[in-house]
């Protein structure tokens, strides 16, 4: 009954904006309305978006829906700030759609447990939408390694119909270890680390020499 109405719905409120983007491309090519292209097409695919997201709503089993839901709103909020906010777009494109899509497999996972896998591209895509922010900065490798070892982390201790996943410790400890490493090492700490740790190291060994 769910998956006919969620058909149902899908069906009229595709048709209504396939009506309303050809009245509105006939009325520019009549010359009546003036037509830009960017400013229609992004609403149109965020739209689009909007109609995936009710067949998930009418219907959460059908949790598929959400994929294309945020890439299709994603995709038309990129087009429309490309047009409206040109300079905001060349900083925010890549987050926002990235970002977007990351939500998108977070909320399956939040509504179907059993879907843990979906903490994987959810935190990858997010991890990847940080890392676009900055991606200018020597602090992006330690923001990646990071973001996946909180990751693994999130699917080790986040609730799931098998259990903890006692494995995701293993990627998690190894990713987090080496974020600490590659942003101590962007931010030059390690030039001091590691001839402190030297020094340390020798006089501790020369220390117990001279005693015995």
């Amino acid at each position: 009954m769910k998956t006919s109405k969620a058909r149902f719905w899908l069906s009229v409120v595709g048709g209504i904006l396939l009506i309303a983007a050809g009245v509105m491309f006939l009325l520019g090519n009549l010359n009546i309305i003036t037509v830009e292209g960017d400013i229609i097409i992004g609403p149109l695919f965020a739209i689009g978006g909007v109609v995936f997201l009710l067949v998930f709503i009418v219907n959460t089993d059908n949790w598929w829906a959400l994929i294309p839901a945020f890439a299709l709103m994603a995709i038309g909020t990129i087009i429309f700030m490309d047009d409206a906010l040109p300079a905001m777009a060349d900083l925010w494109s890549g987050a926002v759609f990235l970002g977007l899509l990351s939500i998108a497999f977070l909320m399956i996972y939040i509504f179907h447990r059993e879907q843990w896998w979906a903490l994987i591209p959810g935190g990858v895509l997010f991890t990847l939408a940080g890392v676009s922010l900055i991606s200018d900065t020597d602090y992006s490798g330690g923001v990646f390694f990071l973001g996946m070892a909180i990751t693994f982390g999130l699917i080790y201790f986040l609730p799931k119909p098998s259990g903890k996943s006692k494995w995701a410790l293993y990627p998690a400890g190894i990713l987090l270890a080496i974020g600490v490493l590659v942003t101590l090492g962007e931010a030059n700490v390690l030039n001091y680390v590691l001839p402190l740790a030297l020094l340390i190291a020798g006089g501790y060994v020369l220390f117990r020499s001279l005693k015995k």
